[in-house]
C-alpha cells in the first residue's frame, strides 16, 4: 500500500513539475516595429532622401538615362502586413475599414518621419523569417462612402474616386528636361514648366478600360530570423530605393513621360514599384 501511495504521490509530482514546464515555455505575444527607410542607392551606396520645396531647380538626384530630377512628395500606402515562420509560426496585422476608422493600412509619408515606423503588436511569440505586404489599398478599404482613420481621402490626399480607388504611391517634384504641363498635383503649381508627378494606383480589372489593378503584393525572406516575444523588441528595416521606381522592367523617360493619374497610364511604373522595396536589416 505504501509503494502505492509513494508511485501515486510521484506521478502527481511528475505531472505537476511538466505542466510547470509548459508554462515556462509558453512564452506571451511580442511586437515587432517595421522601418520603412526612404532612400536613393547611388553607386552602391544608400543615402536617405531629401526633399526640396516645391518650385526648386536644385536637382539632386539622377535617373538612368541621365536625367536630373528632384522630389518635392513621397507618400504610399502599405497594407495585409503578414509574418510568416520556418516553424508554422503566422501572424495576420488586423484589418478593417469603415467611416469611423482603418486597421491594418499605414500610410508612409517622407516628409513625417513617425509615419515610416509601423508597430505590429500582439504576435504570436516565435520565429519569423518572411514578410508579405500590398502596397496599396485593395478592395477590402475601398468602401461605399467615405472611410475614416488614414484612410480619409479629406487628409491623405490620396483617393481618386470609388472607381479608381486609391492611390497607392504619389510622387511629385522636377525635372529640367520636363516639358511641363502637368496638374491634379499638391505641389506643383500650373505655370511649373519643370514639374514630374506620378499617382500610380488602381484596385481592379476591367478590360478595355483604363482601370488596372496596380497595388502589389510583395514577400522577402530575411537573412535571420526574428525573435518575438514579450522580452525582445526587434525591429525590422525595409528601403525603397526611388532611383528603382524610374527603371527595372521600363526606363521611365521625364521628357514624355512625366505626368501620370489614372491606373492605365501607370503600369510600367507600379511594376518598378514593386522591385524597388528590399529586405535590409534587423535590430534585435
Amino acid at each position: 500500500m505504501k509503494k502505492l501511495l509513494f508511485l501515486s504521490t510521484l506521478l502527481v509530482s511528475i505531472a505537476f513539475l511538466s505542466a510547470c514546464k509548459k508554462d515556462e515555455d509558453k512564452k506571451d505575444p511580442g511586437t515587432l516595429e517595421i522601418n520603412f527607410d526612404n532612400i536613393a542607392i547611388v553607386n552602391g551606396v544608400e543615402k536617405q532622401l531629401s526633399l526640396v520645396a516645391p518650385g526648386s531647380a536644385d536637382y539632386n538626384y539622377t535617373n538612368e538615362m541621365g536625367q536630373n530630377f528632384n522630389i518635392n512628395l513621397l507618400r504610399y500606402f502599405i497594407s495585409a502586413i503578414e509574418l510568416d515562420g520556418p516553424n508554422g509560426e503566422h501572424f495576420h496585422d488586423e484589418m478593417s475599414a469603415s467611416a469611423s476608422g482603418a486597421k491594418g493600412y499605414y500610410l508612409i509619408d517622407e516628409s513625417i518621419p513617425s509615419s515610416q515606423r509601423v508597430m505590429l503588436e500582439n504576435i504570436p511569440a516565435g520565429n519569423y523569417n518572411k514578410i508579405t505586404f500590398t502596397v496599396g489599398v485593395d478592395s477590402a478599404g475601398v468602401v461605399d462612402g467615405a472611410a475614416g482613420g488614414v484612410l480619409d481621402p479629406a487628409t491623405n490626399k490620396m483617393f481618386w474616386n470609388w472607381n479608381s480607388g486609391y492611390i497607392a504611391l504619389k510622387f511629385e517634384g522636377q525635372s529640367d528636361v520636363s516639358n511641363g504641363g502637368t496638374s491634379g498635383t499638391e505641389t506643383i503649381a500650373d505655370d511649373n514648366q519643370k514639374g514630374i508627378a506620378y499617382h500610380i494606383g488602381g484596385w481592379k480589372n476591367i478590360p478595355g478600360t483604363a482601370f488596372v489593378y496596380n497595388n502589389k503584393q510583395l514577400t522577402f525572406t530575411f537573412d535571420e530570423n526574428v525573435k518575438v516575444e514579450s522580452k525582445n523588441a526587434p525591429e525590422l528595416h525595409m528601403v525603397f530605393d526611388i532611383l528603382s521606381m524610374f527603371k527595372g522592367d521600363k526606363m521611365i523617360d521625364f521628357t514624355g513621360n512625366h505626368n501620370v493619374h489614372k491606373p492605365a497610364d501607370g503600369v510600367d511604373m507600379a511594376n518598378n514599384i514593386a522591385k524597388a522595396f528590399a529586405y535590409d536589416h534587423i535590430h534585435q
